[in-house]
């Protein structure tokens, strides 16, 4: 990421790129007053495209009853009046969910309400990654069919999973089943013939919102048959209806996981979502969240600031950290019957020992993973010259965490990478991009080889024949490397320049307001001129710093940074931080990181950095010097997040770049 250092005074106070003064200026300075905000804060809000007060209120304070109608998804009428009619007959009703976190989370929630509601003709499908794939397969539908009677016409429910299975939903409807395809994917030119789909992206769907989720379609899906049921007097004058709310705890827990935009209802969903989480009443997340290390906050408190002895509230962070890798290592590794067990359990032993069992398939995961990982690197580093695209296959590799080490060689080579594992002769397996190169596409001109592949420009899954792999490779390589001497390294923005080395005491007390960060709502980047007070090497090779005025003290971390801090002491110019290590602990936040599984990869980079913070904090502290920067003014590229601790919540500045003032 490449800084320049501010010019001259007048650049400061500003958003990054525009006048210290005018109307846009004015206009941040009313809205700030307006709303009690700081500038800054202001400044990220208008960056985002959020122009006026109307906008900023519903951006601050996101409310459900914003969230667009459900009616506007096409097929919802169809859809509602089929699980009615399946309802009221008491006939078999099949939740088809897929394996991952988003699938797991939308087929558990659809598989509560309709047990709330009394049905008992209820299953559940789930298909194996390894065993068979992602999708709808003929063959556990028709296993389960014939468990089924004769006479029975079972209503199949498809969620994350249906809209690129035709031959699958055929098959599906000679089997007996009526079929409703809930999904969020990008549909195929032929849609498969289902009774009803509903999937905002499909032509003609007026719902505004494309980009939810498969949870977030399966909770619309709830929102739409609620209705119906309510319009069809299916409960008593003394039976209340199921409130909705209680499911937002799966709908968070599956958006989050699934690194779909965190705008618009995504963010509604989301941020409602969050406040159930903590809340702490389902005994499966609750139970995972113990194992995981969190303390939820029992009271439900939704103020993001709240801190107490054993209790705080569940962020986004904790989701992608913690509750997402353990569910999909289920999947991984595992069966993810295991995780969907846990979601729908409402018995706290019971959910505590398969909590219990998914981070032993976590840790498990974890292992592959590295050994993956570590084979692979060794193997690009006797390269005598770097290609353009890693290509590497082993038949010992196991094909679950193919993605997650290919994710993390992209990020030490600063390279595509394709791993692939061997199945008798047919190599299976994964692909991750860099930034600004679209794989999906360079492996489209390149598919003559291919048996099969899919997935979009950061992720994909491919499969060959062995025999065919250096012929692909050779290909793959020259099409790539056209690719790369075109791309252009994207420019860092600077959201807001803190004016006279102050930043605003306010911006810690509204910063939550902003969350959840994620895809299209990016952390904001800050830029400040002052002294590093206190500054240290901590840990491993990591600078320790606190920045002080008189109205406020934060602490600092700039990971990576300790080797520059010693050069200091001899008087050499600090340099920004290299690309390595920076790649290495800000990934998680980077948009062009948003891999199918990229979560798994960030909760070891989680772990990694709440050790280095334990001991910067602790009296365990490892003080290799102490240096003063009160004689030197640094310029300083900064995000704010929070350092959790023993339950402690607390915000410390996180350095993305440090230079010297020149």
């Amino acid at each position: 990421m490449h800084v320049a250092p501010i010019k001259n005074q007048e650049q400061e106070g500003r958003v990054s790129g525009q006048r210290a003064s005018g109307h846009g200026r004015d206009n941040g300075r009313r809205l700030a007053t307006r709303f009690g905000l700081p500038e800054a804060l202001v400044a990220v809000l208008l960056r985002r495209n959020l122009g006026d007060a109307d906008r900023i209120k519903a951006f601050l304070r996101p409310s459900l009853t914003d969230l667009p109608d459900p009616d506007l998804l096409l097929g919802m009428t169809r859809a509602v009046e089929l699980v009615g009619e399946a309802l009221s007959s008491h006939q078999p009703i099949v939740i088809y969910a897929d394996y991952d976190v988003d699938g797991l989370s939308a087929g558990a929630m659809l598989y509560l309400f309709l047990k709330s509601l009394g049905h008992r003709q209820l299953r559940y499908l789930l298909p194996h990654r390894l065993k068979d794939g992602y999708g709808v397969h003929t063959h556990l539908l028709a296993d389960l069919r014939s468990q089924l009677a004769a006479t029975a016409r079972p209503l199949l429910i498809t969620v994350d999973c249906g809209i690129s299975d035709h031959a699958a939903i055929v098959d599906a409807n000679q089997l007996g089943f009526t079929v409703i395809v809930t999904d969020h994917h990008q549909p195929a030119l032929r849609l498969p013939p289902a009774a009803v789909i509903i999937n905002p992206r499909q032509a003609g769907c007026l719902f505004p919102c494309k980009n939810l989720a498969g949870v977030g379609v399966a909770f619309y899906l709830l929102m739409g048959l609620r209705r119906y049921l309510l319009k069809q007097g299916f409960w008593s004058p003394d039976t209340p209806p199921p409130n909705l709310k209680e499911y937002l705890d799966l709908v968070a827990l599956g958006t989050v996981a699934d690194m779909v935009s965190l705008r618009g209802a995504n963010r509604i969903l989301v941020r409602a979502g969050l406040e159930v989480l903590s809340a702490g009443k389902r005994p499966g997340l609750k139970a995972l969240a113990k194992i995981g290390g969190i303390m939820t906050n029992n009271t439900g408190a939704a103020d993001n600031n709240t801190k107490s002895e054993n209790n705080r509230p569940l962020y986004a962070a904790d989701i992608s950290f913690a509750l997402a890798p353990r569910l999909n290592a289920a999947g991984r590794v595992g069966t993810p019957e295991i995780a969907f067990r846990l979601l729908i359990s409402d018995d706290p032993p019971e959910a505590l020992a398969l909590a219990a069992e998914l981070e032993q398939l976590n840790r498990w995961r974890r292992k592959l993973s590295d050994m993956v990982y570590q084979e692979a690197r060794q193997r690009a580093t006797e390269y005598p010259q770097m290609p353009s695209i890693l290509i590497f296959a082993d038949d010992h590799w196991h094909s679950g965490v193919l993605g997650i080490a290919a994710t993390r060689l992209t990020r030490d080579f600063k390279r595509p990478v394709i791993l692939l594992s061997r199945v008798e002769k047919i190599l299976k397996g994964s692909g991750r991009s860099i930034e600004g190169l679209d794989l999906l596409a360079a492996v489209e001109a390149c598919r003559a080889p291919l048996t099969g592949y899919g997935g979009h420009g950061a992720a994909l899954g491919l499969s060959l024949e062995e025999v065919n792999l250096p012929a692909f490779s050779q290909l793959l390589e020259l099409e790539t490397g056209r690719r790369l001497a075109t791309l252009k390294p994207a420019a860092t923005t600077i959201d807001w320049i803190f004016p006279a080395g102050r930043i605003d005491p306010g911006i810690t007390a509204s910063y939550h307001l902003l969350e959840p960060f994620g895809p299209d709502n990016p952390e904001p980047l800050f830029k400040v001129r002052g002294m590093l007070h206190q500054a240290a090497t901590v840990g491993r090779n990591h600078l320790r710093f606190r920045w002080q005025q008189p109205e406020i003290a934060i602490p600092g971390i700039a990971f990576g940074f300790g080797e520059r801090q010693t050069e200091r002491q001899t008087g050499r110019q600090v340099e920004r931080l290299d690309d390595k290590c920076q790649a290495e602990h800000q990934a998680e936040h980077q948009a062009e990181h948003q891999a199918e599984h990229q979560a798994e990869h960030q909760a070891e980079c989680q772990v990694k950095r709440q050790a280095n913070q334990q001991s910067a904090f602790t009296k365990t502290i490892n003080f290799i010097q102490e240096i003063d920067f009160t004689q030197e003014a640094v310029e300083m590229v900064f995000v704010l997040r929070r350092n959790i601790y023993q339950g402690q919540v607390s915000w410390q500045l996180q350095a993305q770049s440090i230079q010297k003032i020149p």
